[in-house]
């Protein structure tokens, strides 16, 4: 049998009652003792979180394999830029706070467009229509020279103003990407909770069951794909005005398999695992490229050498050769640079295997796979 659940303790209950505040508390006191550079990757990281959290509903609430995601990212990119851009054929110069509503409604469009034709298809097949539509998104922008000036993309996209100051320093944009987040977090959790969460996680389990239960599945997955769109769609206006410039080569396939990592590693359905997956994915490959990173790992040569005489011994016993490690001082910019796919390949592996329900799985994923793991086996059976 397995073993009843540990109640937490009243302290622990009360920190807990208080995680989110506390979290947020934190989180905002950053920047008073980072530097501009490590603020500038919290800025990315939030960034990701924002994105995590429009791919979780498509894929860990209404259980929809979606690897066209940045699609709708550069959809709202591509909204800011064409309307603000000085090079842009259709520059209209309007304000930010115009465009970021307008940017989330086109990219919610975009998801429509992409929910209506691939309502039929699921699991892989829905996996290879999304990465085709995608690619297709991109290419349109690489080809389309007149409206998005291809490769050579839109520059000078201006930065908003909020009371009167601008948004132009890492610290400012990280607040302002950081309310985005709160307010984005919020969203999804009153959606999860809601009558549509239950709709969408109705569909996630099993189709076929939701339907002859009365559930409106061609609603829901289009709602589910429009919600997700238009999150992504928000991350896109933020990252055209926070960068300045867009091309096409941003919006590669590279960015929907980050960020749909993330969700998985975190744990489908799950608000801190977004979190989690975000900070350990794309945080972390940038801290190894800090200089910090480099002369602490600059310190661990004796560790190389260590290393260095285990893979020769391994070489001296195998045909072929598996290499030897950098120096200790290049240690970080390889593994975030050319080792990146290697580890996320062995992270989602590892996940898979030992923590099949993500880092910090939701609540309900987490007793659903504790009752898989618990349930009797049938009598008879091998």
């Amino acid at each position: 049998m397995p073993e009843p659940a540990r109640t937490p303790g009243p302290a622990l209950s009360r920190l807990l009652a208080y995680r989110w505040p506390l979290f947020i508390a934190l989180a905002a006191t950053l920047p008073f003792w980072l530097s501009d550079v490590w603020v500038q990757m919290l800025v990315f990281v939030t960034l990701f979180i924002v994105l995590g959290l429009g791919l979780n509903v498509v894929v860990g609430f209404a259980g929809l394999l979606d690897l066209g995601y940045v699609a709708f990212f550069a959809a709202g990119a591509y909204t800011m830029g064409l309307l603000t851009s000085p090079g842009s054929p259709i520059d209209a110069s309007l304000n930010f706070w115009l465009i970021l509503p307008l940017g989330v409604l086109i990219a919610a469009g975009v998801g429509l467009l992409l929910g209506l034709p691939v309502l039929p298809l699921r699991g892989d097949y829905l996996a290879i229509v999304t990465l085709g539509f995608g690619e297709i998104i991109r290419l349109f922008l690489i080809n389309r020279d007149d409206l998005t000036r291809g490769s050579q993309g839109l520059a000078a996209i201006p930065r908003p103003e909020l009371g009167g100051f601008a948004i132009d320093s890492f610290t400012r944009w990280y607040y302002f990407v950081l309310v985005a987040a709160i307010l984005v977090g919020l969203a999804t959790a009153r959606l999860r909770d809601s009558r549509i969460g239950r709709a969408w996680e109705a569909i996630r389990e099993d189709e076929d069951v939701a339907a002859a239960m009365g559930v409106n599945t061609t609603k829901y997955k289009l709602l589910a794909f429009a919600t997700g769109a238009a999150i992504g769609g928000l991350g896109g206006v933020i990252y055209a005005s926070f960068i300045g410039f867009i091309n096409p080569a941003a919006f590669s396939l590279q960015v929907s398999i980050d960020v749909l990592a993330i969700v998985i590693i975190g744990g489908m359905g799950s608000t801190p695992g977004v979190i989690v997956g975000s900070l350990v994915l794309i945080g972390i490959p940038r801290i190894l490229q800090f200089r910090e990173t480099s002369d602490l790992l600059a310190r661990l040569e004796w560790l190389r050498d260590a290393l260095n005489a285990v893979v020769g011994g391994i070489d001296a016993i195998t045909p072929g050769s598996i290499g030897r490690l950098p120096e200790a001082s290049t240690w970080g910019a390889q593994l975030a640079d050319d080792t990146r796919f290697v580890i996320f390949g062995a992270l989602l592996v590892l996940i898979m295997v030992l923590r099949p329900s993500g880092l910090l799985p939701s609540r309900r994923r987490r007793l659903e796979f504790a009752h898989e793991e618990s349930a009797p086996t049938p009598a008879g059976a091998a």
